[in-house]
């Protein structure tokens, strides 16, 4: 279903045409192991309607449906090493998913750089290893990010507030409104304490104590300053 993997690839790049949605991840890094991921999905009221509107006019969707496919998204996962825990669908276009990622996954390589020795963490967002997320999924679901003209996949530099305008001009002011107030969080567990924490060139970072031993850094970036990213997000745990 190329709907679904259009939709899949919105939501996993974290940034999607649903800019109007509360997304988040949690990640839990462990010392040479496997990592924890969480990730959430939770579109507006708003989305949600148009979307389901739309699936309707094209005949995709009945009433009550989502649009993700539970075993394909399992499939597609299993196949590129990493394992789900579990995937649970909320209404047309909401989505959780737990998983587990091997610590030295190709994937991760650029986005999490974790030196066991030193006790510190760095943590990347940019156009490349977005890009890389990207080309292991199908040829339609990377022409699709073209419709987000987004210079975080582009690499073209746009202000924010004209990248607003444009996403209001395209899909409507309301979503452009919606899109200026969200934000995207990211929960991060290290196994150590961490007295040092900041993020750049955009975002906010706090730290809070998990247990004796390990912390919890909550990372809050603006939908709208990440999907106008043209260089490197960079957060550090230290």
């Amino acid at each position: 279903m190329k709907i679904v993997y259009r939709i899949l690839v919105c939501c996993f790049a974290t940034v999607c045409i649903t800019v109007s949605c509360s997304s988040s991840a949690h990640i839990v890094i462990r010392d040479n192991t496997d990592y924890g991921l969480t990730a959430e999905f939770i579109p507006s009221d708003l989305l949600e309607k148009n979307i389901t509107r739309l699936l309707k006019q094209k005949a995709e969707q009945t009433d009550g449906q989502s649009v993700f496919n539970v075993q394909e998204l399992k499939e597609a996962f299993t196949k590129e090493g990493i394992s789900v825990q579990d995937i649970t669908l909320q209404g047309t276009m909401g989505l959780r998913l737990a998983c587990t990622v091997p610590y030295n996954h190709e994937l991760l390589k650029d986005v999490i750089s974790y030196d066991t020795k030193e006790r510190k963490t760095v943590l990347r967002i940019s156009p490349e290893n977005i890009a890389s997320f990207l080309a292991i999924l199908p040829q339609e679901s990377r022409d699709f990010i073209d419709m987000l003209m987004a210079p975080l996949f582009t690499g073209d530099a746009i202000p924010p507030a004209e990248y607003e305008e444009l996403i209001g001009a395209a899909y409507g002011k309301k979503i452009a409104a919606e899109l200026r107030s969200s934000e995207f969080v990211l929960t991060v567990d290290v196994p150590y304490k961490v007295q040092t924490a900041h993020i750049s060139p955009v975002g906010t970072v706090t730290v809070q104590k998990k247990t004796e031993k390990t912390s919890r850094a909550l990372l809050r970036i603006s939908l709208l300053e990440l999907l106008c990213t043209v260089g490197t997000i960079e957060a550090q745990l230290q």
